[in-house]
């Protein structure tokens, strides 16, 4: 009974450690991908990173928490700023604003 169980933690301990070692890597490879990430992001860099099209970017443009244009260029946004919006953003409170923006 008792090698039993320490089996089952053994092949629990290395369970954890294989998805523990995904997710870091997973995570590693978001990070170099952020990495390589122009300064200044166009609409173009934001539909591929957000993997939306042009009418959905503009609606999340025009939500007003979205980060202004880089130095009033339209269309131009720095990557730091979006980088942060998105790590503070709650997708349930984005989605009530565009049910309330298709709704006008």
């Amino acid at each position: 009974m008792e090698l039993e169980v320490k089996t089952n933690v053994n092949s629990l301990e290395i369970e954890f450690y294989s998805i523990l070692q995904k997710k870091l890597e997973d995570y590693t490879e978001k990070l170099l991908a952020v990495s390589h990430l122009p300064l200044v992001l166009t609409n173009a860099d934001l539909k591929r990173l957000f993997q939306i099209s042009d009418s959905t970017l503009n609606r999340l443009v025009k939500l007003g928490e979205f980060p202004p244009c880089w130095y009033g260029i339209r269309g131009h946004y720095f990557r730091d700023d979006v980088l942060e919006w998105m790590r503070k953003s709650d997708s349930d409170d984005y989605c009530e604003q565009l049910r309330i923006l298709r709704s006008l």
